[in-house]
């Protein structure tokens, strides 16, 4: 904590000097003032002290990059620090006042979903625009679902994308246009920003995402179902519970499209699922498609609502690609009430069944 007050003022801890009666502006208990060589001043609750607006244990980087973050935003608005909000017990690392205000929250420590909904909700209740900006420790690790649920969020220009603040050098990373292919891996571009005009004035470029290997795909389905790996199995009950083997599904559903975050194991399997249980029965309406699709999308590990992006939309689309491909290739046919088989997709019994009617199709084609 870098604010406090004394004698009925705001202070900054950089400003002061040790001994004084400082109190928290949140709680109204004692707090000291810690300062040394090393350790950039601030303000620590005695042992014991109930805070309720205590986040995160106050290391150097926090407290360094606080300050920091006050100064690259301030184009922005008037900037102030850790701006107490008592109508939602909040305290914002920085605050940006302007039309829209703005609360930057600068996490380094781990924290939970539930707590970063809950903050993400009350500056949204206040009208307030909250930007996250991770440390060093999730700079380092590998990109997960977990990491995108909590803080992934749209910015002109910018498309889904995280921040990342370096205390170090003082500069702003950003992951962006981040999608997932229909394999299931995640995709991005990264650009380093050494001012918030670039933020704002500048946008990252898209790299496509590289083409799927179906083949590579099929065979990790393969090996991944021998070896029994997590959720997958429940996935290859299901379709096989239709009469199929999800390393035979039919060649029509491979798909180069990508979607943002959120489709678990990816697009193409939802597809197969989605395949193997549409074609059970003769007919079907769009109420059924809607059951049977958010059932697919949470059997393949997917989830709908992340604390500040929405997948349903990118749902709906994936509903309708799926069934307008099956009524071209002449499998479906619309109808007033819904959507009536007229065909069956091809299947192979596995992957083995598949690569040897491919090296039999290869065959065929040759010519001398």
């Amino acid at each position: 904590m870098l604010i406090a007050e004394l004698e009925n003022k705001l202070v900054d801890a950089k400003n002061v000097e040790r001994g004084r009666p400082f109190i928290c502006p949140g709680c109204r208990l004692p707090v000291r003032l810690r300062r040394g060589s090393r350790v950039q001043p601030y303000f620590a609750h005695l042992p014991g002290a109930l805070c309720p607006l205590q986040a995160e244990a106050e290391s150097q980087q926090h407290v360094q990059g606080k300050r920091q973050l006050m100064t690259f935003f301030a184009a922005w608005g008037q900037p102030e620090l850790e701006r107490i909000l008592p109508k939602i017990q909040q305290r914002a690392d920085v605050w940006l006042a302007r039309k829209q205000p703005i609360a930057l929250e600068f996490q380094c420590s781990p924290i939970s979903r539930t707590e970063v909904a809950s903050r993400t909700a009350g500056y949204r209740q206040l009208g307030v625009y909250p930007m996250w900006l991770l440390g060093k420790r999730y700079a380092k690790q590998r990109l997960t679902w977990r990491t995108l649920d909590r803080f992934a969020s749209w910015l002109p220009g910018w498309g889904l994308c995280l921040l990342f603040w370096d205390v170090a050098t003082c500069s702003l990373r950003v992951d962006h246009h981040l999608c997932q292919a229909a394999t299931g891996q995640f995709s991005w571009g990264t650009s380093y920003l050494r001012s918030v005009t670039d933020l704002q004035s500048r946008s990252g470029v898209y790299l496509a995402t590289p083409r799927p290997d179906f083949l590579a795909f099929r065979r990790q389905l393969k090996v991944d179902l021998q070896r029994e790996s997590a959720g997958l199995r429940d996935v290859q009950e299901a379709v096989y519970l239709t009469g199929h083997h999800l390393a035979g599904f039919p060649e029509e559903l491979a798909t180069t499209a990508v979607t943002p975050p959120g489709f678990g194991k990816g697009l193409l399997l939802w597809r197969v699922v989605m395949t193997a249980w549409l074609f059970q029965t003769k007919q079907f309406d769009e109420q059924e498609v809607r059951r049977l699709s958010r059932a697919a999308l949470i059997l393949i590990g997917g989830q709908l609502q992340a604390v500040r992006f929405n997948v349903a939309p990118a749902l709906r689309r994936a509903e309708a690609t799926l069934l307008r491909d099956w009524v071209r290739l002449g499998k479906l046919e619309r109808r007033s009430q819904g959507w009536q088989v007229v065909g069956q997709p091809q299947w192979t019994a596995d992957l083995a069944a598949y690569l040897g009617r491919s090296a039999h199709g290869s065959r065929r084609g040759l010519k001398w």
